[in-house]
């Protein structure tokens, strides 16, 4: 029993992961620079698209790209001539329709945990006896930090500073 239900789950998944394109989309023909004429079809995705070339002796070629990435793919027997031929058709598609790619529009995404990290890890940097007394010193009456508690918030400072930076 749970192996069939292992089964159905599986297919599940794997059935929601696979985006094809509908059978309903709109294909346009397009003519290449060496005269050559293919089947294009684009399809807007939540952050990205997709578009599929078909050739004339019936294999395709297929890119999606959600949010910055993206992947590719086609018939077994794809040669790289037609993917450079895929690669020019989308092209031109793009330059027909005011196509942008999302990867070439990408902005900061200004993480409010990545700038928290990135101030705390610059205070811990250049004012060590702040950080010490933020992390440990409001506690304890007439104390001071020793240059080990110090050093300590320094080189952790530069390295909360170094992960706030790639939380960016």
């Amino acid at each position: 029993m749970k192996r069939i239900v292992f089964l159905l789950l599986s297919l599940l998944i794997s059935g929601s992961i696979v985006t094809p394109v509908s059978a309903d989309s709109t294909w346009e023909r397009i003519k290449l620079s060496n005269g050559d004429v293919v089947k294009f079809s684009y399809e807007e995705l939540s952050n990205g698209f997709r578009y599929e070339v078909r050739f004339e002796n019936g294999r395709d070629y297929w890119y999606e790209e959600t949010g910055n990435t993206g992947r590719a793919g086609g018939s077994g027997s794809l040669t790289s001539e037609e993917t450079d031929m895929a690669e020019e058709a989308l092209e031109i598609y793009k330059q027909n329709h005011a196509v942008h790619s999302t990867m070439d529009e990408q902005e900061p995404s200004g993480s409010p945990i990545g700038i928290l990290m990135v101030l705390f890890g610059v205070i811990a940097t250049f004012s060590s006896r702040t950080a010490w007394y933020l992390e440990i010193g409001w506690k304890l009456r007439g104390a001071e930090p020793s240059d080990l508690a110090l050093g300590a918030n320094r080189v952790g400072g530069v390295i909360v500073a170094l992960l706030g930076l790639f939380a960016l």
